[in-house]
């Protein structure tokens, strides 16, 4: 069990958040309930007096019905959050009180002084008095004793509430169910109480054995623990209480209901099977809140769990997986600690490396000893290979996975060399096995495994979790936390991951892999900035700092490798259109920095970041252009089609919240679905920026040209969009003297030079396998 608030941590806590927060919610029932009331009177009633009748209006009734439940249960739940927040804050007032009061006795006190910093109280006697310094321990003895208690007990009563609170907001009374409950606790008493029953009745459910769990037993044990799988306290002694082995025989039971030997067994296999793949997140996330206890049981419980990571679980039926293939599956739910994930990768990779290697047989891919350990994954993800799972952990851990990536120890500067490749990276992306992995008759897969390596990198050289509801737009407010979270750490992986993807086999790895083209989309795209200072040098030299600063942390790219990882990123469509995104959103925002009218030095920047855009869109419409070539030379239906689609970023834009701007950072959201694309601005005032360029101009809108069929129109397209931001450019912020000039031609040469023009020497030639 982890230990309670520590002296100090009370008697310094500011309940003033938590008193603020009580009175928020002493409102929040009325407020509900004249929300019903309107509801009633506006919508309900006027229906009612409609006379409306057939199918639908049964079904708008039914609607209408579920929409009153919900507020009359929102008016209970909140009723009952603020009764538990209100004896909360009563518990802790209370313990400060009793502290306090300890502090005002104690001062000015003969004999006695209390030492603040742990809240212990002893002698303080003058040179005389030391000489009878028995004596004096001997008469305040129980004095000392009863401040003693008196201090432990306040301390016992605010962890008492600490975790009795916690247990109270953290468990989701709902389920898997979605809504506002009205059975929430109503009292701190309630939710301790509660919360031990279910603790034991899931510790009971969870030692069943293999072929006598009931159908309805397993749904019993998957509401418990998605009821508390956020609750520290729960997870913790969960986790410990269970202990390893148990937990991997836990998820191997959940994922093999039968056994000869228990025929009568009363399991509804669709019953079973829904409630197994509930279980997966909850019971993964149960575990993940654990494993951030730092505690002697729960460092036992990771230590035996990354030990049986090699060995097959005893199961005494016809299958017997790995103890790593049954915990990885329970890995991608959950944030899991950093140290523990550290550990655990670092042995499975190093088995992984010696059994899975391209030279022989995907270790992974023997499905007769392990039936399905994965059933909410897809068709072609059985939860078979380790290495997925752990890699969907560190998706949803930045820190984790931008360690994990970290380069060799001494490496600085910008990686020109293998040997300053991460070993695990170097693995994952070259070397590895991955199952199904290459050319097969229909083409490359796009296989889970590369997903999940997409999704780690992304992590690692973002500092956002992949699927971060920030990113994707879900979140209401936008970066709320913090936005731009790119460290010097983060950028040596992504500096790695331009070496690899940019490198000579980039075109074929990518070829290979197309499952991570959204993710080095999305990479791309966060260090839009380092790579338009990059590329707008001449060699390694006279790089435009003042068009495009860098950020702390900034990614060390030389011109020749930004441009090969562009052109990389522009051989697929889904690649291509996210770095084209970034880079047009980012040149927008760079413009709206330096307008023409503030004087000459404001128009270099400017002019330079528009010739840049030309630069880099070029080398990713040209890429693109190749790769369409080359793919589909004989088949003109599909190159038509190919263009058309990859012309549709343009119909792509920002989030439909607004701002779409906040903290530095904005984000894209389309057809990358879940993903989000953190594009680094940085002007503090881009928030004009946003609402100047929000209009057609962003992405074209309805006046956008008809979709390209062939490359002569897709490079057309180009020049137009190019042309179109310069002059809104101008339009918007004001013309210096002789701004135009040139600036159409070069324009026109930088995009066409490296586009339709482009020599050979610009990026590496596309791979088609």
């Amino acid at each position: 069990m982890s230990e309670g608030p520590g002296y100090s941590e009370v008697r310094a806590a500011d309940l003033t958040p938590l008193d603020e927060a009580v009175a928020t919610w002493r409102n929040a029932p009325g407020a509900f309930q004249q929300v019903a009331t309107d509801f009633g009177t506006e919508v309900t009633k006027g229906l009612a007096h409609a006379r409306w009748e057939g199918e639908a209006a049964q079904a708008a009734w039914r609607r209408l019905r579920t929409v009153d439940a919900q507020l009359r249960a929102a008016q209970e739940e909140s009723r009952r959050v603020h009764a538990v927040l209100s004896q909360g804050l009563e518990a802790f007032r209370a313990a400060q009180q009793a502290l306090q009061a300890i502090e005002d006795e104690l001062a000015g006190h003969a004999h006695l002084i209390l030492d603040t910093s742990d809240g212990s109280v002893r002698l303080h006697l003058t040179d005389a008095e030391e000489k009878h310094r028995s004596a004096y321990t001997k008469a305040y003895r129980e004095t000392v004793a009863a401040y003693r208690d008196r201090t432990r007990s306040a301390l016992a009563h605010a962890g008492d509430a600490d975790r009795d609170l916690a247990h109270a907001l953290t468990a989701d009374v709902n389920g898997a169910a979605r809504g506002f409950n009205d059975h929430a606790y109503a009292s701190l008493e309630a939710a301790r109480a509660h919360t031990a029953r279910d603790l034991a009745e899931a510790l009971r459910l969870a030692g069943v054995a293999q072929g006598r769990m009931t159908s309805a037993q397993l749904g019993r044990l998957t509401a418990l623990l998605t009821r508390h799988s956020r609750d520290a306290e729960f997870a913790e002694r969960f986790a410990a209480g269970l202990g390893a082995e148990n937990t991997l025989q836990l998820w191997y039971n959940a994922t093999h209901p039968h056994h000869p030997d228990h025929p009568d067994t009363r399991i509804d296999e669709k019953e079973w099977w829904h409630s197994a793949g509930t279980l997966q997140d909850s019971l993964g996330t149960t575990l993940a809140t654990a494993s951030h206890a730092d505690t002697p049981a729960m460092r036992r419980w990771q230590q035996e769990i990354i030990a049986l990571g090699d060995e097959r679980l005893r199961t005494g039926a016809a299958t017997h997986p790995y103890g790593f293939q049954l915990m990885s599956n329970l890995l991608r739910s959950g944030s899991y600690d950093t140290g523990f994930l550290q550990r655990y990768g670092d042995k499975l990779l190093a088995w992984d490396e010696k059994l899975n290697t391209r030279d022989g047989y995907a270790y992974w891919a023997n499905t007769a000893t392990t039936g399905t350990l994965n059933p909410r994954g897809r068709p072609d993800d059985d939860g078979h290979d380790a290495v997925i799972g752990f890699l969907a952990a560190l998706g949803h851990n930045p820190e984790a996975a931008t360690a994990f990536f970290a380069p060799p120890d001494g490496v600085r500067g910008a990686v020109d060399r293998d040997t300053e490749l991460s070993g695990h990276l170097t693995h994952l992306t070259e070397e590895r096995n991955w199952v199904f992995d290459g050319n097969t008759g229909a083409g490359p897969r796009r296989m889970p495994g590369h997903e999940a390596l997409g999704h780690a990198l992304t992590a690692a050289t973002t500092g956002y979790a992949w699927d971060d509801p920030v990113l994707g737009g879900r979140s209401p407010e936008l970066y709320e936390d913090g936005g731009d979270r790119r460290t010097a750490a983060t950028a040596r992986v992504m500096e790695q991951v331009v070496r690899v993807y940019g490198g000579e086999e980039g075109p074929r790895l990518l070829h290979e892999q197309p499952a991570l083209a959204t993710g080095l989309g999305a990479m791309g795209g966060a260090y839009v900035d380092d790579l338009n200072r990059a590329v707008s040098g001449v060699g390694d030299a006279l790089r435009n700092t003042d068009a495009f600063p860098p950020a702390p942390g900034a990614a060390d790219l030389g011109r020749d490798e930004a441009v090969d990882f562009l052109s990389v990123l522009g051989r697929h469509e889904d690649s291509h259109r996210i770095m084209n995104q970034a880079e047009h959103l980012y040149t927008l925002e760079r413009l709206s920095g330096n307008p023409p009218a503030q004087g000459a030095e404001s128009w270099a920047r400017g002019r330079r970041v528009l010739l840049t855009e030309a630069e880099v869109r070029g080398t990713l419409d040209h890429s693109r252009v190749q790769q369409i070539e080359a793919a589909y030379a004989a088949d003109s239906a599909a190159a038509q089609d190919a263009y058309r689609q990859s012309a549709n970023w343009t119909r792509v834009g920002m989030s439909a919240s607004a701002p779409a701007l906040a903290n530095g950072v904005l984000h894209v959201v389309g057809k990358s679905g879940p993903w989000g694309v953190a594009i680094p601005l940085v002007q503090a005032a881009g928030v004009e920026f946003a609402k100047l360029f929000h209009e057609d101009a962003v992405f074209g809108g309805p006046d956008t040209p008809d979709p390209p069929h062939d490359q002569d129109q897709f490079f057309a397209r180009g020049e137009h969009e190019l042309g179109a931001t310069a002059e809104k450019y101008l339009a918007s912020y004001g013309e210096g003297a002789d701004v135009r000039g040139d600036l159409a031609d070069d324009i026109k040469s930088r995009y066409l030079a490296t586009g339709p023009q482009s020599n050979a020497y610009e990026g590496p030639q596309p791979y088609t396998g």
